[in-house]
């Protein structure tokens, strides 16, 4: 068992299994009291279509497909190929989607929860007997066995340390929770639907169950009073068929070699690892042995602390894929030299940011195109876990204090105890956190760091996990953008260049250049030199930016003829669009400095002239009005007639994708 107050480097999917395990036997104790045995499904007592009854009480050995119209409309899975590992997609946090939810604080689902196999459960006959709804379950858990491991080996060969039983143990447990009434994710509406597809299964689950519970012995109904939701009749039917359910799960042959995570399995030497098949005791599809347990207590960790868990490990794997391409496109050799890009795709050993020489090459563009989409998904990521976060400790209460919610009203009230049985195994499970000294976010914010996925990421520069230290903060990308929060730190390979550019020092190691050395010569216009005006809408920093600044644009146009055309504010040409100068070489003179020499004027010579000139952009933020806060601005913009161009380039690709 772990140590108390958080005092273990066990992980949060350890110590959650772990006191899910105990919960279960408290749990399964109770359950066998008040039901005496009588919630126990039989496959072999099910009905199958044309009235057969099944021939083995092994789920692994029903036909669904041929007795169940597997393959239409009841197909558990539907009829289209949804990939269940992708890396675009992540959690859905949305609060209409998500029960118990608000702008303050929520769960967010997994996308694996997204598409779990249930359609068949959307469909069971209201007079379903327990068997029946046993056989429905099973159906339901070997298709979404089947879709996770056909898939996995995919996502495997990109997180080697993902493990399939733990894949499997998860789908487990959700599928309990919508059988419980517990499922937190609503989903979506259909078109002219007043009800989510979720919510009417839930509709038909309470009829199911009050179908059970008219057939239940007097004696044994009294202990189920609990109508129209049959919540503790729900729990403790799903005790009853847990492990049948699992052998459902893990029917697939080619589950041999895996195992899962944690002892629990107990045999007559003690605890012991499911190594084959994620079953105990040597349990295997088609030498069946009943009654065994499933490995997993998943099932009895309140879902929202599993999705956090588990979005904390997905987040881990992906920022350390994420920092691993930054550091590549950003530091990683292009054509045999090493190179120092910056996140705008500028060549830091040429670039001298503090005086406005903008330089690109080396393929630098690699860097812009890969930071880009990090440090838009990191962002979210952050909202999401700011999120999760706050959601704890009004769980905690919830269940431990007899407290719902913030207090802010009885319609919270009411919505938040839909849906629970305050006396079911959550209420459990988060008085035993708190008796382990788990009762603050920041303790079991503690274990999420413990994850291995977490530990893997070692990169400094792209920011060490600490799900501890976050610093909240609601002010834009800030909280992506500070190197003390390194969780969500975007990395410094997805930073601009430092101000007087970098070098490599006789150790081969980057170093930034002194401020004395941004004493360099630039370019000026001669006198009577007439400029190209070349005025462009500015991209932005995120994905989205570029729509909003299009749809502002266009509203100016509506009878003034638009900033476009210099009938805007300052204030407005600044936010919206850019307008560059730019000279042919012979219209250009060096601003001479005296006594100042520059270390690279030769070669910058060479690329002014032979791109055949230079675009200037006067910097609008070094003006009076931000003078304290710009005095470390550059008076002006300078990019080559080329580097004007492929950076102009760039950011078109960037905005279109």
């Amino acid at each position: 068992m772990s140590s108390p107050g958080g005092g273990t480097d066990k992980s949060a999917k350890e110590v959650l299994d772990e006191f899910g395990q105990q919960v279960h036997d408290k749990v399964k104790e109770e359950a066998q009291k008040r039901s005496n045995g009588d919630l126990k499904g039989l496959l072999t007592s099910a009905t199958l279509s044309g009235g057969e009854v099944a021939s083995s009480n092994d789920p692994c050995n029903s036909d669904y497909t041929t007795h169940f119209d597997a393959s239409g409309e009841r197909n558990p899975c539907g009829n289209t190929n949804v990939d269940r590992f992708p890396d675009k997609e992540g959690a859905q946090c949305d609060k209409k989607k998500i029960k118990d939810s608000d702008s303050n604080g929520g769960a967010c689902a997994p996308y694996r929860r997204l598409s779990l196999c249930k359609k068949n459960m959307e469909k069971i006959p209201t007079s379903t007997t327990k068997h029946d709804l046993l056989l429905d379950v099973c159906m339901a858990a070997k298709f979404e066995g089947e879709s996770l491991k056909g898939e996995h080996p995919k996502y495997k060969l990109k997180y080697s340390d993902s493990q399939i039983c733990t894949v499997l143990a998860r789908s487990f447990a959700d599928i309990g929770d919508i059988v419980r009434g517990k499922d937190l994710y609503l989903g979506n509406k259909k078109k002219n639907q007043t009800k989510t597809e979720r919510e009417k299964l839930e509709d038909n689950l309470r009829k199911i169950f009050g179908n059970i519970y008219e057939g239940l012995d007097g004696k044994i109904k009294s202990n189920y009073n609990d109508a129209p939701d049959y919540y503790q009749l729900r729990e403790d039917w799903w005790t009853a068929n847990r492990h049948t359910v699992w052998k459902a799960m893990t029917c697939s042959n080619e589950l041999k070699d895996n195992r899962y995570f944690r002892q629990t399995c107990s045999d007559t030497h003690g605890s012991s690892v499911a190594n084959h098949y994620c079953r105990c005791n040597g349990d295997q599809p088609g030498n069946d042995k009943a009654n065994t347990d499933p490995p997993t207590y998943f099932d009895y960790v309140p879902q929202y602390l599993r999705w956090f868990e588990e979005w904390a490990e997905d987040f881990c794997r992906k920022k350390k894929k994420y920092v691993d391409i930054v550091k590549t496109y950003c530091r990683g050799k292009y054509q045999g030299e090493e190179r120092y890009c910056s996140r705008n795709g500028f060549d830091c050993e040429k670039t001298k940011r503090a005086i406005g020489r903008l330089r690109m090459g080396k393929g630098c563009t690699d860097c812009f195109f890969a930071c880009y989409p990090y440090v838009d998904w990191i962002d979210n990521q952050r909202k999401q876990f700011e999120k999760q976060k706050q959601k704890y400790d009004e769980e905690i209460k919830k269940y431990t204090n007899g407290a719902v919610g913030n207090g802010t009203g009885r319609s919270r009230k009411t919505r938040a105890a839909r849906g629970s049985n305050v006396n079911g195994y959550e209420k459990i499970f988060y008085e035993k956190l708190k008796e382990q000294n788990y009762g603050t976010v920041g303790e079991f914010l503690g274990l999420l760091n413990n994850e291995k996925a977490c530990k893997n990421v070692q990169d400094t520069e792209g920011g060490k996990i600490n799900f501890k230290n976050v610093k909240s903060s609601s002010a834009g990308a800030s909280g992506t953008n500070d190197i003390k929060n390194g969780t969500f730190y975007r990395s410094e390979y997805c930073q601009p260049c430092p101000d007087c550019g970098v070098r490599k020092t006789n150790g081969n190691q980057w170093e930034k250049k002194n401020d004395d050395q941004c004493n360099i010569k630039l370019y000026k216009p001669k006198g009577d030199a007439t400029p190209t005006d070349n005025t462009i809408l500015k991209s932005g920093e995120n994905h989205d930016d570029i729509k909003e600044k299009i749809e502002q644009f266009c509203k100016t146009q509506n009878g003034t003829g638009g900033v476009a055309n210099g009938s805007g504010s300052k204030s407005d040409s600044q936010k919206l669009y850019q307008k560059w100068k730019c000279y042919q070489f012979e219209e250009l003179t060096k601003d001479v400095q005296e006594g100042v020499e520059d270390d690279d004027d030769g070669e910058y010579d060479k690329e002014v002239k032979g791109a055949g000139g230079l675009c200037i952009l006067k910097n609008d933020q070094r003006n009076e009005e931000n003078k304290g806060k710009s005095q470390n601005e550059p008076e002006q913009f300078q990019k080559t007639f080329y580097d004007f161009f492929y950076y102009w380039v760039a950011h078109m690709l960037k905005d279109s994708i």
